[in-house]
């Protein structure tokens, strides 16, 4: 499956910033149900050795809308929350929500901001997605690893073709 990710060192926003490419052969409207619809997300959400139960994820797709959900590791039960808010939705092209860590005293990490930008190429669509800017090229690339193989996942979920909705309705 194509992928690009554009390499950046240093420490100025810019080279902050997470930026990953996908391609998928289906349409748009798949992809857009894919990262919008809870009921699909346990499917993909997470690397591998990660799951997320449906019954973690809480989220009011709207703009200002929050969402939370928690995703598990296999091997140890170790929990990790994140939440945000949602905010820039145009379907099936855009979705945008700001992404924190939860902690354990209940307090948010550091925020980010992610971006899926969705365009239909032939045979398919083309996913931009950026993340960012994160207080450390470490945090990125430990990010940039698990968002990898979380598309990696997608990818699998997308051609199964399960709970993959034409019409881009999501629940």
């Amino acid at each position: 499956m194509p992928e690009s990710t554009i390499p950046v060192a240093g420490t100025s926003d810019d080279e902050l910033m997470l930026v990953i490419t996908r391609e998928f052969q289906v349409p748009i409207r798949a992809v857009w149900s894919a990262l919008t619809d809870p009921e699909q997300a346990p499917a993909w959400w997470g690397p591998r050795g990660f799951h997320t139960p449906r019954e973690s994820i809480d989220a009011d797709l709207e703009i200002g809308g929050l969402y939370r959900a928690c995703m598990i590791q296999d091997a140890t039960g170790q929990q990790y929350w994140w939440s945000g808010v949602h905010t820039d939705i145009e379907p099936p092209n855009l979705f945008v929500f700001t992404h924190a860590w939860d902690k354990a005293d209940g307090t948010r990490g550091f925020e980010t901001e992610v971006t899926f930008q969705l365009e239909e190429i032939d045979g398919g669509t083309r996913m931009t997605f950026m993340q960012g800017p994160f207080d450390t090229a470490e945090n990125r690339d430990a990010n940039g690893t698990g968002w990898r193989e979380s598309f990696d996942r997608l990818a699998e979920h997308l051609r199964r073709g399960v709970g993959s909705n034409p019409t881009g309705a999501t629940a």
